[in-house]
């Protein structure tokens, strides 16, 4: 009788152990609850995306170029000016390169046929509302001028530009200046 009790036994604990051995050589699962919750937090967390974000650039910003020419017949003058115009963050600042030429009958000053004048202006108000843009701007500033034989003085009484307000217009990559009589139009610079 003990040697049948010891021989179920060891039956017994050849099965507990062949068991145990087969559950370890299978795949490891995870309980059907555990791969549901798994799969929902899945489902819930935030796509991540590849993607950088990019802040919307305003309309107006960047640099903007504008020149415009014209001959005066009275004064037997030509008049050459080139506009440079940086927005960024609400502000404005602006250049004006300005070059007159005259006949060798009327110089300018001494024997003075061509002048070159640099001008500089910033914005003091500034308000965009749509596709209009609305500039006040400061009285221009002698930045530099050539030949250094005019004074300074003289430069700056030949066409000193005062402060004001200019309104433009934005249609793609022109900005039209609406309140200049000469119709001034920008392009913005690639």
């Amino acid at each position: 009788m003990l040697s049948a009790t010891i021989s179920s036994t060891f039956a017994q604990i050849d099965t507990i152990v062949r068991a145990l051995v087969d559950h370890a050589t299978q795949p490891r699962q995870s309980p059907p609850a555990q791969q549901h919750h798994s799969q929902q937090t899945r489902q819930t967390s935030p796509k991540e995306s590849t993607t950088t974000h990019q802040t919307k650039k305003a309309p107006f910003d960047g640099t903007w170029l504008a020149t415009q020419s014209k001959t005066n017949p009275e004064t037997q003058q030509m008049i050459s000016r080139t506009f440079t115009m940086i927005i960024k963050d609400g502000k404005a600042t602006r250049t004006l390169d300005s070059t007159n030429a005259s006949s060798p009958e009327k110089p300018f000053y001494a024997s003075v046929n061509e002048l070159q004048r640099r001008w500089s202006y910033v914005s003091v108000d500034y308000a965009e509302q749509g596709s209009s843009l609305t500039i006040q701007w400061a009285p221009g500033q002698l930045a530099d001028w050539s030949p250094k034989t005019v004074p300074a003085s003289v430069v700056a009484d030949f066409g000193l530009p005062g402060g004001e307000t200019a309104v433009y217009k934005l249609k793609g990559d022109e900005l039209t200046r609406i309140n200049d009589p000469n119709g001034l139009v920008y392009h913005r610079a690639k």
